[in-house]
């Protein structure tokens, strides 16, 4: 498996993950010329912006240390290119959140 269909692998289990807790997925891998977002989604009025890093060990430290200070500025840049758009439709959430999810898919052969 490569890491584009790890990554699609870790993003779809995080939309469960919202969904099961009662997030309603408004846009998945959102882009604009500031960057992407993985998942955007919506619970009473709050927006959140998620970003899904999965990996398949801890070998490089857990997956939201590749969250990068460059990283989160691109996300809020995008995350306002987001908002302005449906500010111009109409709509102004309540509170607006970042997320991480972090996804591990970790194969254990020979456990025991």
């Amino acid at each position: 498996m490569n890491r584009q269909e790890l990554g699609k692998i870790g993003e779809n289990m995080a939309a469960d993950v919202l969904r099961s807790k009662g997030y309603q997925i408004l846009r998945r891998n959102y882009r604009c010329k500031s960057g992407e977002i993985d998942i955007i989604a919506q619970k009473l009025g709050e927006i959140c912006f998620v970003e899904v890093k999965t990996r398949q060990s801890f070998n490089y430290g857990r997956p939201c240390e590749a969250v990068t200070a460059e990283k989160k500025m691109h996300i809020k840049k995008a995350a306002g290119e987001y908002l302005t758009e449906m500010r111009m439709k109409g709509y102004v959430p309540r509170f607006v959140d970042f997320q991480i999810i972090e996804i591990i898919v970790e194969h254990s052969q020979r456990a025991f």
